[in-house]
């Protein structure tokens, strides 16, 4: 009888240890998911961390236009953004873009000492503009052994550019030559927000703008309007309030 006892007491021992002894191993691993069917897939969603819907971010930008002709051009540019959700944002930018004489532009300029004649070159000054950010795509990477989160976002917008048109040579006096024209502009561009805590960012950005002017300009000629562009790179940092 005894012997029927221990014997059932051994069986049901054994059996508890069959059962759970997987469950056992694993749990010291909460990542071995070795127990499921090899051909099961396991999609793990990252929860946000660090989030902007609601909130207002100011920037300060800096950067080089791209592209340019005649002309080296570095800007800054301030931002004021307002994030309705975590997709969605309005943005509104003012650029001050300052212009220096390239190598393309000195090498026509010892032309031109020779008796030939400047071409009308156009500078954009300033831009101001209203962008609609949407920022479908939020991860996280890793950068020397911390993680770092971030969006990858998408701008579209509309504003005006100021710009400057004339010819440069030494004989040219520059304030009767040149003229402002101020044009409307539509604004194309990418970036990346990084969240390096809750209320400080950096950006890595690029911008385009295009507008329509004059290929004549300064000429006389029949006009003829065709779409001007310029992207710009910048890279900035800004603050959650």
């Amino acid at each position: 009888m005894r012997k029927k006892i221990w014997s059932g007491i051994g069986l049901l021992l054994v059996s508890f240890w069959v059962e759970h002894a997987p469950a056992f191993a694993a749990s010291s691993d909460d990542y071995n998911f070795s127990w499921l069917d090899p051909e099961k897939k396991i999609y793990v969603l990252q929860n946000r961390r660090y989030r902007k819907a609601g909130s207002a971010q100011v920037y300060g930008m800096g950067g080089m236009s791209l592209g340019d002709t005649y002309r080296t051009v570095l800007q800054v540019q301030p931002r004021l953004a307002w994030w309705i959700n975590e997709d969605m944002g309005l943005e509104v930018f003012y650029s001050h873009r300052m212009h220096n004489p390239n190598n393309v532009y000195e090498a026509l300029a010892e032309g031109i000492k020779s008796g030939g004649q400047s071409p009308w070159i156009r500078e954009v000054r300033s831009q101001f503009g209203v962008l609609y950010n949407w920022a479908p795509w939020y991860a996280k990477i890793n950068v020397f052994n911390s993680v770092l989160y971030f969006d990858w976002y998408f701008s579209v917008g509309a504003g005006m550019i100021g710009s400057m048109v004339g010819p440069k040579t030494e004989d040219t006096d520059v304030t009767k030559s040149w003229k402002t024209q101020n044009l409307f502009a539509a604004y194309l561009g990418s970036g990346h927000l990084f969240h390096l805590s809750e209320h400080w960012k950096v950006r890595l950005d690029v911008l385009g703008h295009f507008y329509v002017a004059n290929v004549f300009e300064g000429l006389s000629v029949s006009p003829k309007q065709a779409v001007f562009s310029n992207f710009a790179t910048q890279v900035g940092i800004g603050y959650q309030l």
